[in-house]
């Protein structure tokens, strides 16, 4: 589909393509690929059919296709027009500057995909559990909580289970708890089994929508257990662990962002580490040359 939208592309802007019958091999200060066939061209600029397939989405209509990749071009061309235009127009020193100013947008962007690479190759994956805890315990009071969240077991059953898995769940036992919870499964009900995840109040309630309903949330918070129920079910859930705001979060939650963070930090490390040791190399190898007035 995409290579019909590309041959009906090349008769639509065969006036804007101009000079694309020449014989003369043109200049470009863009490279084409030996693979690449030219689409548009406008004056020393030209889009080839690589160019054009990038910017289609892959699921998208052909009559879509075809309008997307007809205003894109008529985009680009305005855009090169006007940039011709001001390159004839601007002076030398401003124009140097602009050059000065491309040349470092693209070593960082090289460092930036270089760095994501060295990532990839190195350092992906390879906090440990033992430095993750460890930050924790130095660090604790740098994660107070900004919310509260709860640790809870949650279950949902058929009405006519309802009294025997409510007399279970209520005892708070992990043993009754356990024959509570197979009511559900057996009905192939929603349950939330103890774990080490912390949740926010706010993230409870979207999963259970009723809690915003009547109170019930902070029935919830209030009574640590609460019974819902609908036409066909009860929905019974049990608050094992609050912690309020401002208090010092517990490890479990702040696992992935202490993960993060040093992640990010090694990230930083990496880059340094490397740009040292090949100024240093540099140095080495008598690379660097410096013309004095």
């Amino acid at each position: 589909m995409r290579v019909r939208i590309i041959k009906k592309i090349i008769i639509v802007f065969s006036v804007i393509a101009g000079l694309t019958g020449c014989k003369n091999k043109l200049s470009f200060s863009k490279q084409k690929g030996e693979d690449e066939k030219i689409i548009v061209q406008y004056k020393d600029h030209f889009l080839t059919d690589r160019d054009i397939l990038l910017i289609l989405p892959k699921d998208v209509s052909k009559e879509d296709s075809a309008k997307l990749v007809s205003a894109y071009i008529e985009e680009w061309v305005k855009k090169k027009a006007i940039v011709d235009k001001a390159e004839e127009n601007i002076d030398a020193l401003t124009l140097k500057e602009i050059d000065n100013k491309m040349v470092e947008y693209r070593q960082d962007l090289l460092i930036n995909a270089y760095n994501n690479y060295l990532i990839d190759k190195t350092i992906k994956d390879s906090i440990s559990e033992e430095e993750v805890r460890n930050y924790f315990e130095e660090n604790k009071q740098s994660f107070p909580l900004n919310k509260d969240i709860v640790n809870f077991r949650a279950i949902t059953v058929y009405k006519n289970d309802e009294s025997k898995a409510e007399r279970l769940f209520n005892t708070g036992k992990d043993e009754d708890f356990d024959e509570a919870l197979k009511f559900s499964l057996t009905a192939g009900l929603p349950y939330h089994d103890q774990d080490s995840s912390w949740y926010s109040v706010e993230s409870l309630a979207g999963q259970y929508p009723q809690l915003g309903d009547a109170d019930n949330l902070a029935q919830l918070l209030n009574r640590r257990r609460l019974k819902m129920t609908t036409d066909s079910t009860a929905i019974l859930i049990r608050i094992l662990k609050l912690k309020p705001k401002g208090s010092e979060a517990p490890y479990e939650f702040v696992k992935p962002t202490i993960k993060n963070l040093l992640l990010n930090k090694r990230k930083l490390n990496l880059l340094g580490d490397l740009q040292n040791e090949l100024y240093k190399e540099a140095i080495n190898k008598n690379e660097i040359k410096i013309n004095e007035k």
